[in-house]
């Protein structure tokens, strides 16, 4: 049967204007029309499940970049990460995915999860066991001995330490790598401030992982770290704070390496909305790289406008980010970057799949790729806040949520 949405508008996700009185058909699990409702056509006897949104907007499904989804998200996350059991982190996961995908969320990267954790969930999200969004999982992280996320990481302090460790995630199937290449706050005793690894240990990682076919996303807050992801190659810096090696200033940002993150082609994911959600939610984060958030925005602003190119990740599982918080993340950009509406939904969709290596399967509405729409009540060209209000989720052909009320 063919499941038919319609809407007020239509948003491909490439950036392209609103397609007024949009509307798109699906059929096992992929997109085959995207039209407006004045051309479309069933044909005669079809047998057709037509879901309607008065004053909503269609679009792809948002890609979130940046979880955890072992954490717990709540004020003791690092308490619980140090203490529960494989069988308590494999609950928190199944309650992860399922509330990542009831937002909208359609496609998620999970970046350092206990091995045991995220292969697992990845698998009964696919043989329909659990509900989830498309899940692509890095495993566990690489980390220095002793380094960042060291409790739920891959310890190797050498390039052919590194390497191995690359290959060993390769082998269990994860689907992007994660490197630690500075310190960082969730770690007692790391130092955010200062790199884990040189730009060598990292160019082998990435050199080892394109072999592969794999691309490799690198923690980095130290402005010393950011220098050696972009000389390395890194495909994704996360973060990409800036953080001055001298404690007497908070940030160190070099426009000349920003040009050449720029020209090189790689992706930044600088977890802005974790600040507003702190915020919102009573935390104070004294000493962190949003200690100083005027000029953080500041900083993306240039490294935007200097061709940088964005994607959304949340850190979802770390405090106070939760699961089904997406919708912050184009909103702060749009509320504090000073991007435009559009911008943000192109990040959250399009250019996120890019990233990940998928944009030919999602990300943008187009005839042939999987079926993974939302319709949002509103517009969110006019007003970003309206991608809180998920009215209805596709996810891969099978309705999530349908009128408002969860089909899952």
């Amino acid at each position: 049967m063919k499941l038919v949405l319609k809407a007020d508008r239509l948003i491909d996700g490439t950036g392209a204007e609103a397609v007024p009185n949009g509307a798109i058909v699906m059929q096992d699990g992929e997109i085959t029309e995207v039209t407006t409702q004045d051309d479309l056509q069933l044909e005669p006897g079809a047998e057709a499940d037509v879901i309607e949104v008065n004053g909503g907007s269609i679009m792809p499904g948002f890609i979130e970049m940046h979880s955890h989804i072992h954490c717990s998200a709540q004020e003791d996350a690092y308490a619980h990460i140090m203490t529960e059991s494989d069988e308590v982190f494999l609950m928190r996961a199944v309650g992860a995915v399922r509330s990542a995908l009831s937002s909208g969320v359609t496609t998620m990267r999970d970046l350092g999860a206990r091995n045991q954790v995220a292969f697992p969930i990845k698998q009964a999200i696919e043989d329909g066991i659990i509900p989830g969004p498309r899940l692509i999982v890095s495993g566990t992280p690489i980390t220095t001995t002793g380094g960042h996320c060291n409790m739920f990481g891959t310890e190797a302090n050498t390039a052919d330490e590194v390497v191995q460790a690359v290959r060993q995630q390769f082998k269990l199937g994860a689907g992007y790598i994660k490197i630690m290449s500075t310190g960082g706050g969730f770690t007692p005793g790391t130092n955010t401030r200062a790199p884990q690894y040189p730009a060598s240990t990292l160019k082998a990682a990435v050199q080892d992982a394109e072999r592969l076919g794999l691309r490799i996303a690198a923690h980095c807050h130290a402005s010393a770290g950011v220098r050696n992801c972009v000389e390395a190659g890194v495909h994704n810096l996360i973060h990409c704070s800036w953080l001055a090696e001298d404690e007497a200033q908070m940030y160190d940002y070099d426009p000349d390496v920003a040009d050449l993150m720029a020209e090189k082609g790689l992706w930044v994911d600088p977890t802005l909305a974790l600040h507003r959600l702190n915020r919102l939610r009573g935390r104070r984060t004294g000493g962190s790289a949003m200690s100083d958030p005027s000029r953080r925005f500041e900083i993306l602003r240039d490294m935007w406008d200097r061709g940088v190119k964005f994607v959304t990740g949340m850190d979802s599982g770390m405090t106070n980010a939760r699961f089904d918080d997406f919708a912050y993340i184009p909103q702060v950009m749009v509320e504090e970057m000073d991007i435009t509406p559009m911008e943000a939904i192109v990040c959250a969709t399009q250019t996120s799949a890019e990233c990940l290596g998928i944009e030919g399967e999602t990300g943008t509405l187009e005839v042939g790729k999987a079926a993974d729409v939302v319709i949002v009540d509103g517009d969110p060209t006019t007003d970003i806040k309206a991608l809180h209000n998920v009215n209805t989720i596709v996810a891969q052909g099978s309705v999530v949520k349908r009128d408002g009320e969860l089909c899952i």
